[in-house]
């Protein structure tokens, strides 16, 4: 489990909620209030509950939900989270 680089965060503005669950992300370094998290469907399983578990991660630390959105058949789903503090 390698730390996602600050670098690579600021740039693709996207994060896998995996990354977020794993302790992978450190977002006290984020220079934007926007942030996309995304789940990818797994064989036999739903990517939506891992990504509604990095949401309420996140809210713990000042970030809220804004959004959420399915892409490719529900092959990947997003949600999008704006910093509050």
């Amino acid at each position: 489990m390698a730390l996602v680089p600050p670098q690579k965060l600021a740039q693709d503005r996207v994060v896998t909620a995996e990354a977020v669950l794993g302790g992978q992300v450190d977002l006290r370094a984020y220079p934007y209030r926007h942030l996309m998290i995304i789940a990818r469907h797994r064989w036999g399983s739903s990517g939506f509950p891992p990504l509604m578990e990095a949401v309420e991660h996140l809210s713990n630390y000042g970030w809220e939900l804004v959004n959420v959105l399915s892409v490719g058949d529900g092959h990947h789903v997003y949600a999008a989270v704006r910093r509050t503090t």
